[in-house]
């Protein structure tokens, strides 16, 4: 396979998922962030003001799509939103919940808006999230059913990822229309499948949605210790892979080819949220001292940086990466 997503002008960038700790710039709560397109876009750029990374994300939400199929979103005020009901037990609920598809509704528009704005403002980076297929399927059928109708019932489960593909699709293709420069398609239920699972029900639906948005570029999150999958997930057309803090970036590094970014992969619990500014700081020189010889990597946490992180412990880590950055060109 040839990846031709080198990110060419994007060398060794800094872009940590900042979306939660921001609402406490702005004194706003996650519901609103995630509901009103002006109070995150105010959130965003907040952030980008204060630290000033490469590249912004929105705020992840692992809702997005379901929710404008009809499902029931469960909305705390600081939490990250879930959903309450789960109706797919037979391809008759398929059906019928296909019929309450009306393409980019509900709050993909909220989403979009908000890059249009970053993009607008901001010559920076621009991120957006959308869902993975296998994901969205546990959405749908919930995660212990889709679990084990990978194994009892297949066919439902393909079912399902054909449908959340085009739901998917429709849905990045929006934000890449709305100014997103990359993607970052959340795939974290794919963790629990063997790697004969995760090609079939996760790695080849992956592979039809890059097809499908023209090799647009992706990347390929997926939480917890992908050790079994990383391989295969090199496959996938990504342009990159976010990796979980459980992953040994010295080993992975060399076996990943080359036009395959890896972004990542401080701690986001156990550094950004419960660490000193100190023991981010020296966290940030390892990793960037791991990676000083790959042009493509992408500093980052290994996932969204908890809503409570200290703003000391992420400005430890900018004031980090670059003074580290530029030790390393030095020393070169």
């Amino acid at each position: 396979m040839t990846y031709k997503h080198n990110i060419k002008n994007w060398k060794n960038p800094v872009i940590p998922l900042l979306g939660a700790p921001g609402i406490r710039l702005t004194g706003t709560t996650l519901m609103e962030n995630l509901t009103q397109s002006e109070i995150q876009y105010k959130t965003l750029s907040m952030l980008i003001d204060k630290f000033k990374p490469d590249g912004i994300f929105p705020l992840m939400d692992l809702t997005v799509e379901v929710e404008s199929l009809g499902l029931k979103i469960g909305f705390p005020e600081n939490s990250h939103p879930s959903v309450i009901n789960h109706p797919i037990t037979k391809r008759s609920d398929l059906d019928a919940l296909k019929e309450n598809w009306h393409r980019n509704t509900g709050r993909m528009r909220i989403f979009a808006e908000v890059i249009e704005k970053i993009a607008k403002n901001y010559p920076i980076i621009k991120g957006g999230y959308i869902i993975g297929p296998f994901s969205m399927a546990g959405e749908l059928m919930g995660v212990n059913k889709a679990a084990l109708n990978v194994m009892v019932n297949p066919d439902l489960v393909s079912a399902c990822l054909d449908f959340s593909l085009q739901v998917i699709t429709e849905y990045a293709q929006t934000l890449f229309n709305a100014g997103a420069d990359v993607l970052a398609v959340l795939e974290p239920l794919a963790v629990i499948l063997s790697p004969e699972q995760y090609k079939k029900f996760s790695l080849k639906p992956f592979q039809k949605l890059v097809a499908h948005l023209k090799n647009k570029p992706l990347i390929l999150h997926i939480c917890g210790n992908t050790h079994h999958l990383v391989e295969l997930m090199c496959e996938s057309g990504a342009m990159g892979l976010s990796l979980d803090s459980h992953v040994n970036f010295k080993e992975l590094k060399n076996i990943i080819p080359n036009g395959i970014s890896l972004m990542g992969n401080l701690d986001p619990v156990n550094i950004f949220l419960r660490a000193t500014p100190e023991k981010v700081a020296s966290a940030t020189t390892d990793l960037l001292e791991t990676m000083k010889d790959d042009e493509n990597f992408i500093l980052s946490s290994g996932c969204d940086i908890p809503l409570n992180s200290p703003f000391e412990n992420i400005e430890a880590f900018m004031k980090t990466a670059p003074e580290m950055q530029k030790r390393i060109i030095l020393e070169v």
